[in-house]
């Protein structure tokens, strides 16, 4: 078998046996390694004072650990872009920004009426997720914010949330996959193409948009059996009070500005 779907299928298995994913994802890799047919000259390259004339197990896992090792540290850059939008994402989050961009949310979903109040729900929450990973970079700060107080309209509407579970993750998942800006910029050409390219594939006549389309498209596909399928038949939940929501906070004019100018510069 191909070391590499032996190793997905590995994660996926290991997760699905809720496995932490982190775990999954190394004993996964050390694995798939230890399968791969890996040329003995690439080994003792690596450890010319090994004094052996040809690897065993033992030096290939030294080996599969030595570029695991090397892996993490190349990986550094990407952790620090991570980093620096996640914290340019709390900022956003306390300016008020998105407790206003809440609130707005919240204002109409309570005035609204049936139907229409589900497909405001609908579209608003995939709205928000959208434009979390890009236009205002706060990923998944928004939820805490957005969701808690919605749960009372959800259930007056007899709204499954496992449909507006699905709606978010989308908006979340499928925006960084596919549009390359904020979150999307670091995953395909930090992550994606840039590891591609570093490994010996010349990704200049690449469409990386067209290939990854396709999953773009599982994942709309899925969205639409989700809404249109899956979870649109009504279903009930008792009305409990919500604990942990979280902390508003105030809502500033000369803050929301400054955050609006902010967003406009990191994009500029």
């Amino acid at each position: 078998m191909n070391p590499v779907v032996l190793a997905v299928s590995l994660m996926l298995i290991l997760s699905l046996a809720r496995v932490h994913v982190v775990f999954s994802l190394i004993i996964s890799a050390f694995i798939g390694g230890m399968v791969a047919d890996i040329p003995a000259d690439t080994i003792l390259a690596a450890f010319p004072d090994a004094g052996a004339s040809a690897p065993d197990s033992l030096l290939k896992l030294k080996y599969l650990v030595k570029i695991f090792e090397e892996g993490i540290a190349a990986g550094t850059t990407t952790a620090l872009s991570y980093a620096v939008l996640g914290a340019f994402a709390v900022a956003i989050s306390y300016s008020g920004l998105s407790q206003a961009m809440a609130n707005l949310i919240i204002g109409r979903a309570r005035h609204g009426k049936g139907a229409s109040l589900k497909w405001l729900l609908i579209i608003a929450l995939l709205a928000m997720s959208i434009m979390s990973q890009n236009l205002v970079p706060i990923h998944i700060a928004f939820i805490p914010l957005v969701v808690p107080p919605l749960l009372l309209v959800m259930n007056r509407l007899n709204l499954d949330r496992r449909l507006l579970a699905c709606v978010i993750t989308f908006g979340l998942v499928c925006t960084y996959m596919f549009i390359p800006y904020g979150f999307g910029d670091i995953f395909l050409n930090k992550i994606l193409l840039g590891n591609i390219n570093k490994f010996g594939m010349d990704v200049s006549g690449v469409n990386i948009y067209q290939a990854m389309a396709i999953p773009a498209l599982g994942m709309v596909a899925g969205l639409a059996t989700a809404i249109f399928y899956s979870y649109r038949q009504p279903r009930h939940y008792e009305d409990r009070p919500v604990e942990g929501a979280a902390e508003q906070v105030p809502v500033k004019p000369l803050n929301i500005i400054i955050a609006l100018i902010a967003v406009t510069a990191a994009f500029l």
